[in-house]
């Protein structure tokens, strides 16, 4: 409804509401009621958009919208997480607890965080061949997760760097 639209109704309104004085022609209820109601009722969807999508909870993942939700406990228990890499990894896995705690870090304090894939990059390329994976599994496993303290639990049971890859 445009500014003019708005006057003309106004006006209208105004005379017919004039005190116990007859006027010339009527005003619906329902002329007035109804396009107010309507247009209430856009806005008020509007603003809740509006205000979702400013949000920046709504562009995190669901699984880290529930971490933040969820208590300060850790939800994850440090020895099945380790069978679980051990069995898809193999005996030898480890976890770079400096890796995986830094982007477990900024998964949780950024609220939309991006991968500084040139960084992972490199690092990847000037980590040694046998390291190459467990890097990597190091910076999904903190991103993903989303928990240093899982991240230091894991690097004192199966730390990288007692097996001399040193990244």
């Amino acid at each position: 409804m445009d500014r003019r639209t708005s006057y003309i109704l106004f006006v209208a309104l105004f005379c017919c509401t004039v005190g116990g004085q007859e006027t010339p022609f009527e005003l619906p209820v329902q002329l007035v009621g109804f396009p107010f109601i309507v247009t209430s009722v856009k806005l008020t969807n509007f603003l809740k958009k509006l205000s979702y999508s400013l949000s920046p909870a709504t562009y995190r993942s669901r699984s880290r919208r529930e971490l933040l939700l969820t208590d300060p406990a850790e939800p994850f228990d440090v020895v099945e997480v380790e069978k679980y890499i051990v069995g898809e990894f193999g005996a030898k896995a480890c976890v770079f607890e400096r890796v995986c705690a830094h982007y477990a870090t900024r998964a949780r304090t950024q609220p939309r965080p991006q991968l500084d894939w040139p960084d992972v990059f490199s690092q990847y390329k000037r980590s040694p061949d046998q390291a190459k994976e467990y890097y990597l599994l190091s910076v999904f496993l903190g991103d993903i997760v989303g928990s240093p303290t899982l991240c230091h639990q894991l690097g004192k049971r199966m730390n990288c760097d007692t097996q001399q890859f040193g990244i």
